[in-house]
């Protein structure tokens, strides 16, 4: 496939992952996770792809407000795409309203369906 329909398709997805996360909508977001994801959250803790919906996706657990992105790079190596931005997270768990800032980085992987979303790491940025 040619660089910029790999292009196209990464972007696609990545609306597509922001949109699933706001929605709580597990089963498509699952789609887009490859079979060894993985996430580290801001506190260093380590989700694999089941875990990480429970914990934020789930709409019974997690209800999202907003994902704000900002900074964005995205790289693409053949078949890995590298992706760094700044987001800010606005949710709720349970009664408790939640935002942070953080670091973010993913890669995603080239495979016989698309890009799979296969690593995210988030890095708490300190308050100014």
């Amino acid at each position: 496939m040619e660089t910029s329909a790999k292009h196209e398709q990464l972007q696609l997805l990545l609306t597509n992952r922001h949109d699933y996360l706001m929605q709580g909508n597990r089963k498509e977001m699952h789609q887009l996770l490859s079979s060894d994801f993985s996430f580290v959250d801001g506190q260093g803790r380590q989700f694999d792809a089941e875990t990480y919906l429970d914990h934020y996706v789930d709409p019974d657990q997690i209800q999202w407000s907003d994902q704000l992105s900002e900074s964005i790079v995205v790289e693409v190596f053949e078949t890995t795409a590298l992706v760094q931005e700044i987001v800010e997270d606005h949710f709720s768990y349970g009664r408790s309203m939640y935002v942070g800032r953080f670091r973010s980085v993913s890669l995603y992987h080239w495979t016989s369906e698309g890009w799979k979303w296969h690593f995210h790491q988030l890095t708490p940025l300190d308050p100014s």
